[in-house]
Order: structure tokens, then C-alpha cells, then sequence
């Protein structure tokens, strides 16, 4: 009987330690409500179109220094402009185009749509294992046990190397901040660049921003651009006949083609007041206005240069990666997916002569724009020349009347000398006035005569 009463009370210490105190279940309540729920607190996802604060539910009970803490952490940011939306041009497969105001999120939500598979098409991670599997017939297992395990050991050998060989290329979706660095607002630095993404080909160069898919192209429209959009407008148009072509060389060229037409007419522009300001230096002197003229010119010609220079070298480093020209090839990928397990036996030859061919016109733009910076130099240097010789004969100058000076200086002391007042005798001789005259003009002339020559002969004074 006392063992079962025994039993019972310890049963009801351990349902009264395992039950929480009320002081407890208030703290615990109190500092669960602390922190508020992510869905209440800011809200479904958006656009990147509200201003998100980051604030304490409970902002009035707050203390001195968590007040202080609180001012120190809170954020407020605003990604892009106040509606959150940019303006752009679609492009279809028939050259068509059509203005549309866009989010972020929507253009990222096409990228994503165009990187779907095909809904007929196998996978390259299913078809791996199948093509893994079709590999040369076994040897003949020997009898012996050595023979087996050498067997053996080269079948695994066989069968990592061609699993290795058709493993799939992986090839990154579109990610938001992609997105975000096609804004001019949101970009880093203006250096051209161009990604290869999955079912998508992003390039920045500037004017010129646009995201390439299989069957659109999205360009972002620059502010006072109205002269390039005519340009794209016509060059779709052109490119949109050739309908043996998929849709992304077409809108390559397209681009490539207006990229190289507004590097060309940018410098048609530049080139003609270039021209002009060297020609008035060269034949009308040395101005002020006209060497401030030179001084906008050349740093112009130097922006310009490096722009053209940056395109170039983005060509040149695609050319020279393999995989991202196949991976250009975003309509055959797309009908045939398994071909990322075997990027090489895409060929790239009607992609290389596509961009070789319109590098050679950005080159050849390049190559004019770095004789212009010659040339600007060439009168430079030759304007710094100018300026040098005038100094140096200014300096001459300043010597010469250095030598008069000296000169005049001792003929006044011989005259200072005759003119004291002290008795001399000479005072009351004749002849004295005009000897003492031709005196001080002869030192005056032999001084400055020998000095002159003098300092010719160490060429301090040019001639």
C-alpha cells in the first residue's frame, strides 16, 4: 500500500515539473510575439515596386538603446524608378516590333519560361546512362583470376570515361540580379559584356542593352534614342527575310549590325570638328579657345576609343570560348536537348563567321578612332613644341635687356662718378665732358655686343 502511494506521488511531481510555470509560458508568449511573422510583417512579393522598412513591431516599447540600435539597422531602399518598370522593345521572329512598359519580375519570368524543356523532349540526364551503356562489347573473361580482375578494372575504367564524356553541360537560368545588371541604374561599371544563360543571351553595350531568347529578343530603350531604334527597326526587318536562320542569329545580327553602324556614325560625327580644330592650330597660331576645342575633342576620341575597344574584346574573348559559341545555338538546344551531353559535335562555323564578320567592322572603326588619337597627339606634341620655342624666346629676350641693363648700369656709375660734388680739377678742364660721353657709350655697346655673342656661342640664345 505505501509503495503504491509512493508511486503516485511521484507521478505527480513529474506531471507538475513537465507542466510550465505561468510566469514562464508568459515570458516565452511575450518573446515568441517579439519577433513577427515574414507573411504579416512585409507583405506577399512584389515587383521591387513598394519601399519595404524594416521595423519592430512594438516600435513604442522600446527602450533607449534599443531605440538607438534600431535607427542604426533600419533600411529603406527603392530599386528602380517609382511605377518600377522600364521601358522596352520586343522583336518577334517576323522583325515586328511592339513597345511595352516591363517589371523585372516579368522579364525574368519570360527568361524562365523560355528555358523550359520541351515538353516531347528526354532529358541529358536520362539520356546519359543510355548512352553510357552503348559502349564496345566486353573482352572474353579469361580463366584465370588475374585476367578477371584486369577485365574488370577496364570495364569501370571504360565505363567512367564515357560517362564523363556525356555527362550534360550545366547551363545557368537567368537569375534576377541578370536582370538587374541590364539596367543602367543597377549596373556596376559600362563594360560591355555579354552572358550566355540557358535558352537566353544577355548583352550589354552600350547604347545597345538587350536579352536574346529563342523566339524574341527584349531590347531596353535608352533615353533620346529615337535615331538608333530606326536603325534596330530596319536591321530586324533586314535580318527577319532570311527564315533559314534561327531567331537568335538573326537577332544577333541584327545587333551586331546596329552596335556596328552607331560606332561608325558616332565617329562621322566626331571626326569632322576633330579635323578642323587641328587645321586652325596647325595654320592660325596658338589660341586659347581653340586649345580648350582640342583639349573636349581628344577626350571625346578617348571615350569613344575605349567604348569600341571594350565591344571588341567581348567579341574576341566569345570567339575564343567553345562552349559558349554552342551554347549560342538556343533553337536546336532547345529541339535537342541531349546535345549538352555533347556540346562538340555542334558545329560553330555559321556562329564565328557571324561575329568575325561584324568584328572586323568594329575593328576597323577602332583602327580609325586610334589614328585620330595619333594624329591629336602629333599636334599636341607639336603645339607643346610651339609653346617651348616661344618660352625659349622669351627667355632671350629676357637676357638681352639683361645685358642693356648691366650695360647702361656702368656707364651711370661713371656718370655718378664725374657728378659728385668735390673739387677735382676736371671740373674747370676742356675736353673732359666729351670724352667721359664716348666712354660710357663705348662700354655700353662692347658689354652688350660681348655678351650677346657670348651667350649665343653656349646657345642660350637661339637664332
Amino acid at each position: 500500500m505505501s509503495e503504491s502511494l509512493d508511486t503516485d506521488s511521484m507521478h505527480r511531481e513529474s506531471e507538475i515539473d513537465a507542466s510550465p510555470s505561468p510566469l514562464l509560458a508568459g515570458a516565452v508568449g511575450q518573446q515568441s510575439s517579439d519577433y513577427p511573422n515574414p507573411a504579416t510583417a512585409y507583405g506577399t512579393y512584389s515587383s521591387y515596386q513598394r519601399m519595404v522598412e524594416v521595423r519592430s513591431p512594438e516600435p513604442a516599447e522600446l527602450s533607449g538603446s534599443s531605440l538607438s540600435s534600431f535607427k542604426k539597422y533600419a533600411c529603406q531602399f527603392d530599386p528602380g524608378s517609382k511605377s518600377g518598370r522600364v521601358l522596352v522593345m520586343l522583336f518577334d521572329r517576323k522583325g515586328r516590333p511592339t513597345l511595352k512598359e516591363m517589371s523585372r519580375h516579368e522579364v525574368l519570368r519570360m527568361t524562365q519560361e523560355a528555358a523550359e524543356p520541351k515538353e516531347d523532349a528526354t532529358s541529358p540526364e536520362d539520356s546519359a546512362p543510355l548512352e553510357s551503356g552503348k559502349m564496345s562489347p566486353p573482352m572474353r573473361r579469361r580463366s584465370s583470376s588475374t585476367a578477371g580482375k584486369i577485365w574488370r578494372l577496364g570495364l569501370q575504367t571504360r565505363v567512367a570515361s564515357q560517362q564523363e564524356l556525356h555527362t550534360p553541360v550545366g547551363v545557368q537560368r537567368v537569375h534576377s540580379r541578370d536582370i538587374r545588371k541590364m539596367e543602367n541604374a543597377f549596373s556596376v561599371t559600362n563594360e560591355p559584356r555579354i552572358v550566355i544563360r540557358k535558352q537566353a543571351i544577355l548583352i550589354s553595350a552600350d547604347p545597345l542593352r538587350a536579352i536574346v531568347l529563342r523566339d524574341v529578343c527584349l531590347v531596353y530603350v535608352p533615353d533620346g534614342a529615337d535615331a538608333l531604334l530606326s536603325v534596330l527597326k530596319t536591321k530586324f526587318a533586314e535580318t527577319a527575310r532570311d527564315d533559314d536562320a534561327p531567331f537568335e542569329f538573326r537577332a544577333l545580327e541584327a545587333l551586331l549590325s546596329t552596335l556596328s553602324r552607331y560606332f561608325q556614325s558616332h565617329y562621322e560625327q566626331l571626326s569632322p570638328g576633330i579635323v578642323r580644330a587641328l587645321d586652325s592650330l596647325m595654320q592660325g597660331g596658338l589660341n586659347s579657345r581653340e586649345l580648350e576645342k582640342l583639349r573636349e575633342f581628344k577626350n571625346a576620341i578617348n571615350e569613344f576609343e575605349a567604348q569600341v575597344d571594350g565591344v571588341r574584346r567581348v567579341l574576341m574573348v566569345l570567339l575564343d570560348n567553345e562552349e559558349d559559341l554552342r551554347l549560342l545555338y538556343l533553337t536546336r538546344l532547345y529541339n535537342e536537348p541531349n546535345l549538352l551531353s555533347d556540346l562538340w559535335s555542334i558545329d560553330s562555323e555559321e556562329i564565328e563567321v557571324l561575329i568575325e564578320n561584324y568584328l572586323q567592322d568594329i575593328f576597323s572603326t577602332r583602327t580609325k578612332a586610334e589614328l585620330m588619337q595619333h594624329r591629336i597627339s602629333n599636334t599636341e606634341s607639336l603645339v607643346m613644341m610651339q609653346l617651348d620655342s616661344v618660352r625659349n624666346y622669351l627667355l632671350g629676350v629676357d637676357v638681352i635687356f639683361s645685358i642693356v641693363v648691366i650695360s647702361l648700369s656702368v656707364g651711370t656709375f661713371i656718370a655718378g662718378v664725374f657728378g659728385m660734388n668735390l673739387h677735382s680739377g676736371l671740373e674747370t678742364a676742356d675736353g673732359w665732358f666729351l670724352g667721359v660721353i664716348i666712354l660710357s657709350v663705348s662700354i655700353f655697346v662692347v658689354m652688350t655686343i660681348t655678351g650677346t655673342l657670348y651667350f649665343k656661342s653656349k646657345g642660350v640664345l637661339l637664332q
